[in-house]
């Protein structure tokens, strides 16, 4: 029987509260509504539901469940979780697709070998046959081997909201920087991984390169996230990681390249238009222009900036410039 993705989630949810109530745990209603990322509402009926099969919950000397726990005279397990033939395809594809040099990628051989210990039968069997069907590689990756205890701390600072002290390394300087840091949320995008955050003394967001960051020491001093900060904004108004003003971005793509950039998604606000020769029309709204820039670049003469004048003219000058070095190098290479 396949669970609605609703029904999935409450059962999760369910089995974590009791979880929790086992090991001892007496958080409050709001507290465990905040975990679970649901309303306190939900909570006391998840709470009502597992009175209702067996799990003796007691709350306070009045009686009411705000911070509910677990009947001393009760001794409960946790009930065996199964997993259906697609949960554990797409823990094995989302380990295959994992590149060498991720975080953590090492450890990945022996969690896919726990994971197949526990996929029973020809199911389990069939969706773990994944793990020899798919292969694949990367290009231009980045290294994150050697900073894995970085990023365990700065999940630890998100999580705990507690300020860093961060020694950071940027390409334009010849000696890292040490600066206080409020990290707000990691960031995969393209293969990097980035954290977003606030120095305390700016007032911008402050985006750092993980594998940049040299040394980083929690400290004993707590943070608020900054309440304008919204990660589903950012999202979609940033092309790649760079946080910028939304423009409208208008690109035409020759004939021979527009089913290409039909079957992507290049961003959330993407909108395409077949022109009656055969080119397509996309059009977004995003910004970071240096990255726009560089990906525009990277289709050569088979793509054409209609909008915006700026950004027409900041390509049009890149390639002149490389038009230049070019000509140079030909040059030369004819008087050899």
């Amino acid at each position: 029987m396949t669970l609605s993705p609703r029904r999935d989630r409450q059962v999760v949810r369910i089995l974590g509260l009791l979880k929790t109530l086992i090991e001892g745990g007496r958080p409050t209603v709001h507290q465990l509504a905040a975990r679970f990322k649901t309303r306190r509402e939900t909570i006391y009926r998840d709470l009502h539901a597992l009175e209702a099969i067996g799990y003796p919950i007691v709350g306070d000397e009045s009686g009411r469940l705000s911070r509910p726990r677990l009947a001393s005279e009760a001794r409960p397990t946790l009930p065996p979780v199964a997993l259906t033939r697609q949960e554990t395809a797409a823990l094995v594809w989302a380990a295959k697709n994992a590149g060498s040099r991720q975080p953590f990628h090492a450890v990945l051989p022996t969690a896919l070998a726990k994971l197949q210990a526990l996929a029973a039968g020809r199911e389990g069997r069939l969706a773990f046959a994944i793990d020899g069907a798919v292969g694949g590689w990367d290009r231009g990756v980045k290294d994150y081997t050697a900073v894995e205890p970085v990023i365990l701390k700065l999940v630890e600072a998100i999580v705990s909201h507690l300020r860093c002290k961060v020694e950071y390394q940027a390409p334009s300087q010849s000696r890292p920087r040490r600066f206080p840091y409020d990290a707000y949320r990691l960031l995969s995008v393209h293969g990097g991984l980035y954290c977003v955050g606030r120095v305390p003394a700016y007032r911008n967001l402050v985006t750092l390169a993980v594998e940049r960051i040299r040394g980083l020491e929690l400290l004993e001093e707590a943070f608020e996230v900054d309440g304008g900060f919204d990660p589903k904004r950012y999202e979609a108004e940033a092309f790649g990681v760079v946080w910028e003003k939304p423009m409208t971005v208008v690109v035409r793509f020759r004939a021979d390249q527009a089913p290409y950039v039909r079957e992507r998604e290049w961003h959330p606000t993407q909108k395409v238009r077949a022109l009656r020769d055969g080119r397509a029309e996309l059009t977004f709204r995003a910004g970071g222009t240096l990255e726009i820039a560089r990906w525009i670049l990277g289709w050569g003469d088979a793509a054409e900036v209609v909008r915006p004048p700026a950004l027409r003219r900041d390509i049009a000058s890149t390639l002149r410039s490389a038009a230049t070095t070019y000509r140079r190098r030909l040059r030369l290479d004819e008087q050899r």
